[in-house]
């Protein structure tokens, strides 16, 4: 644990049911010129994003809509909006959606006045030089925790490689979090981005980054998407649910953002492209193995999560773990998606192999992380 760190989030945040409608009066002050970044679907159907563009409208701010945002958001799309946001002289970017919304129109933001094109921050892994656009970030899921990173993940889709690019200019303007955003969703998003912010909890605790503050955040985190988690997927009507699970989720980006991704991460951007499996569910099912693999070294702090989440043993806890994935409905094999043994080999390739995995307490190569993949197989 560092005894020394640094500590950085959105300048401002707000939370709390309501505080959707009232993001015209929050962002006026910006300007009056705002590209809306979103989904192709889910805020629509909804009329999340009748309501945002009402409280814009209502504070003089134009809205230009984006909503060409796929799951997994390309390079190609980044760039569009990219574009949109330069011809239309846009003075800020609002992301409203889950996790890929809120990349994309975090690296729109970002890039915006420092290129043209998102691409060579991806192949290069250089950093921004200078402030973009302000950046409004306005989660609708409970789990993924971009509203409060520095990194937005993207997919080059042309060479099936997925990864962040990253500064701390990229850090959110403001983070608006309504939990009533959160209510649309079904049980197996709830359930996928739910634990998704469980797994980022789990790693920001055992991450070489953590710290005092990030300590203190997680195991908080954890004790309540644990408790929280299973009672959203099985009553998402529930709105003390929702509420919790919104800020489990809040409070654990706030750790994670602050120390370092993981292995389960890191072996889930490999898997979930090739396999073709929702990043949550990717990281669920890899925890597992990965903690066991880990456990040794980092009995200690399993310890101290498995009392927080109410067991003894951290064998026990990670038992609980799995019967977790299966009540709240996912799988726990990816022999369950319909993939081959065979096909593992050649996920693993030394170009995917990031700083997440190569930092893991206990040395992970190639071997060790297909042997990893092939015991959750």
């Amino acid at each position: 644990m560092a005894d020394t760190f640094l500590f950085r989030l959105p300048r401002e945040i707000y939370f709390g049911s309501g505080q959707g409608k009232r993001v015209g009066e929050l962002v006026q002050r910006f300007g009056g010129k705002a590209l809306v970044v979103t989904g192709k679907h889910f805020t629509k159907k909804y009329g999340i994003l009748d309501e945002v563009l009402d409280s814009l409208r209502s504070a003089s701010v134009e809205a230009i809509v984006f909503d060409q945002v796929e799951p997994e958001p390309s390079l190609a799309t980044v760039d569009r909006g990219l574009r949109l946001s330069y011809e239309e002289n846009c003075i800020m970017v609002i992301s409203l959606g889950g996790g890929s919304v809120l990349d994309c129109g975090k690296a729109i933001a970002g890039v915006w006045g420092n290129g043209e094109s998102v691409v060579p921050y991806f192949t290069s892994g250089s950093q921004v030089s200078r402030p973009g656009l302000p950046w409004i970030a306005m989660p609708t899921t409970a789990g993924t925790g971009s509203e409060m990173t520095n990194n937005a993940v993207l997919t080059d889709y042309e060479h099936n490689l997925k990864k962040s690019v990253r500064s701390p200019l990229f850090i959110a303007t403001m983070a608006i979090i309504d939990p009533l955003y959160t209510h649309f969703m079904d049980r197996y998003l709830t359930a996928v981005s739910g634990i998704d912010a469980l797994v980022q909890a789990i790693e920001a605790y055992t991450s070489p980054r953590a710290n005092p503050m990030t300590d203190f955040l997680a195991l908080e985190a954890t004790e309540t998407l644990w408790r929280y988690l299973p009672l959203a997927v099985e009553e998402g009507s529930n709105p003390e649910y929702r509420k919790q699970m919104a800020l489990g989720s809040m409070v654990s980006a706030m750790a994670f953002a602050n120390t370092s991704s993981g292995p389960v991460h890191g072996l889930a951007h490999m898997v979930g492209p090739d396999f073709h499996i929702v990043h949550g569910e990717s990281c669920g099912l890899l925890f597992p193995p990965v903690a066991r693999f880990n456990a040794q070294i980092l009995r200690e702090r399993y310890i101290r999560l498995a009392q927080v989440t109410g067991y003894d043993t951290v064998e026990g806890w990670i038992e609980a773990f799995e019967q977790l994935l299966r009540r709240i409905g996912l799988r726990t094999r990816l022999r369950d998606f319909g993939r081959r043994k065979e096909e593992l080999q050649a996920v693993v390739r030394e170009e995917r192999i990031g700083p997440n995995i190569r930092e893991n307490p206990r040395a992970m190569g190639k071997k060790e992380l297909i042997m990893l993949l092939e015991e959750v197989w």
